[in-house]
Parts: C-alpha cells; sequence; structure tokens
C-alpha cells in the first residue's frame, strides 16, 4: 500500500469547507519515510522513503501530501493545526482496508500512526505503519 494512498485522506480532508485550520507544515522539500509491520502473517516490515517538495500553496489548498484519490472515503476527521486524527475506507485492486489515523505537525516534521485492518484475497490483515516526515531544505 502506498503512502501516497494512505496520505490521500489527509489530503482530501484539508480541502474540506468546515476546517479551516491550516496544518503547521513549513514549505520546502519534506522527506518521507514509513515502517509498515503486519500483524499475524509472516511478513517483513517494510521500509520506504520518499520525498517531495510541499509548496504554501500546497498546504493551503490541502495538497500538501498526496493528490486527491477516489479510491478511498474519510470520515470522523479532526484537524487543528497540530494534528489530525481520522478513519479512512480505501478500496484498491480488490482490496478493502478500513484505517484509523492520528498525525501530529510540528513545523519541519511530522509524525504518525495508522492501524488497518485490510480484507485481501489471502484473508483478514493487520496493518500498522509509523509515518515521519522532516523538511530537509528548501524546493
Amino acid at each position: 500500500m502506498s503512502i501516497r494512498l494512505i496520505l490521500a485522506a489527509l489530503a482530501l480532508s484539508l480541502t474540506l469547507p468546515a476546517l479551516a485550520t491550516q496544518p503547521n507544515i513549513e514549505p520546502g522539500q519534506w522527506e518521507y519515510t514509513n515502517v509498515t509491520r503486519y500483524e499475524g502473517v509472516p511478513m517483513p516490515e517494510r521500509t520506504d522513503t520518499n520525498r517531495e517538495c510541499v509548496t504554501a500553496e500546497d498546504i493551503q489548498q490541502g495538497d500538501a501530501f498526496v493528490e486527491e484519490s477516489d479510491e478511498c472515503e474519510v470520515s470522523n476527521m479532526e484537524m487543528g493545526s497540530s494534528e489530525a486524527s481520522y478513519s479512512m475506507v480505501c478500496v484498491q485492486e480488490g482490496v478493502e482496508m478500513n484505517m484509523d489515523a492520528h498525525m501530529r505537525f510540528m513545523g519541519e516534521r511530522m509524525e504518525g500512526t495508522i492501524r488497518a485492518s485490510l480484507e485481501t484475497p489471502m484473508g483478514p490483515m493487520e496493518m500498522h505503519m509509523d509515518v515521519t516526515g522532516r523538511r530537509i531544505g528548501d524546493c
């Protein structure tokens, strides 16, 4: 499961009119690291790292992390300048994922946790992801 899909809910939720609070995120080049573990299945822990430029406009428009996704539906969104939490259901390539996420924003850093239950062709799976991000410079 890509980090873009997982963070899609955050970007989608930031565009909701009822949420006037902007996250405490500094524009610039960001590096994200995700550590994913699956419980109850013999899969090794996986670490993924990616970089992307986040502009002030991206943050203001809610595009700070990803583009919109038609594959996910967000609910229970709570947004503040320092944190966000939400639930999300995604269906991608025949896999349904129900997740709960909590993200913390600290200007030039962000961190969060995501817990997900997946219904896959191989049966149910539980996933836990730790997400960290840091601003590493200008774009």
